[in-house]
C-alpha cells in the first residue's frame, strides 16, 4: 500500500480490508481513498482554525488515530457536506465548479464516510458510535434512461471500419444486446462465453448470466478466430 503513503494507519487498514477481504475493484479503492482523505483533511482544517485560503492537498493526516475519529461528529460531517456544495470552496484551487460538486458526488464522498465507519463500528468495533448512521444521502434528480432505437443501433455497426473493425463490432454488439456496463465487458473471458449466454462479474463481484443472441455470439467467436 505504498500508494497510500499519505494516509494515517487507520484509513490504509480500511482500504486493505475492502481490497483484500471484500475484494472491491480498484477503482472503487481509489474513490475511498480520494474521498475520505479530503475528509479528514478538511475535518483538520476546521478543528486547528487553520487559514481559510489553505489549501486541503497541504494538510498532513498521517498523524490521524482512532481517538481522532472518534471525535468526529454529526456537525462536523454536515459542515463537511456543506463545504462540498458551496459556491465558494475553501480551497482556491480545488477543480470545484462555481456552484460546488454535484449532488451524485456529494452522495458517493457520504456513501465512503459509511463505509468507514461502518468498518470501524461493525466490522473491527473500533468504535461505538456512529456518527453517520442516520444521515440521509442528498437527493438526486432523477432521469429517464438514453437509448438508441433500433435505427440508431443499426447505423452504429454499419459505421464500424478500421484497422479493428471486428473486435469493435463485437464490443458493440455485446453493449447493445446484452446491456453490460464497460468494466463487465474489460473482465470478460472467452470461457466466459457459453451456447446461449454470458458470465459476467458485476459491482461487488457478483456474478451473473445474461442471454446472449446467435448474431452476438458470431461477432465473438468471429473476433476471437473461432467459426460456428
Amino acid at each position: 500500500m505504498k500508494r497510500y503513503h499519505d494516509c494515517p494507519q487507520v484509513l490504509r487498514d480500511f482500504l486493505i480490508y475492502h481490497e483484500t477481504i471484500k475484494g472491491q475493484s480498484p477503482l472503487t479503492i481509489e474513490e475511498y481513498y480520494l474521498d475520505l482523505r479530503m475528509f479528514l483533511r478538511f475535518i483538520r482544517l476546521m478543528r486547528e482554525d487553520m487559514p481559510i485560503t489553505t489549501n486541503l492537498d497541504d494538510i498532513d493526516i498521517k498523524s490521524v488515530d482512532i481517538d481522532f475519529v472518534r471525535q468526529i461528529t454529526t456537525s462536523e460531517i454536515f459542515d463537511f457536506l456543506a463545504y462540498l456544495s458551496s459556491e465558494r470552496p475553501l480551497n482556491p484551487d480545488s477543480q470545484f465548479s462555481d456552484h460546488g460538486v454535484s449532488a451524485s458526488t456529494r452522495a458517493r464522498k457520504l456513501s465512503a464516510i459509511k463505509s468507514f465507519y461502518k468498518y470501524l463500528t461493525v466490522r473491527t468495533k473500533q468504535l461505538q458510535d456512529n456518527p453517520v448512521a442516520d444521515l440521509e444521502y442528498p437527493k438526486l434528480r432523477k432521469s429517464l434512461p438514453k437509448y438508441l432505437t433500433l435505427e440508431q443501433s443499426a447505423a452504429l455497426l454499419r459505421s464500424v471500419s478500421g484497422q479493428n473493425q471486428v473486435r469493435d463490432y463485437a464490443i458493440l454488439m455485446l453493449f447493445l444486446n446484452c446491456g453490460i456496463r464497460r468494466s463487465e465487458l474489460v473482465g470478460l473471458n472467452i470461457t466466459d462465453v457459453y451456447e446461449d449466454r454470458i458470465r459476467v462479474v458485476g459491482k461487488g463481484n457478483k456474478e451473473r448470466l445474461i442471454p446472449i443472441s446467435e448474431s452476438t455470439l458470431k461477432s465473438i467467436f468471429l473476433y476471437v478466430g473461432y467459426s460456428r
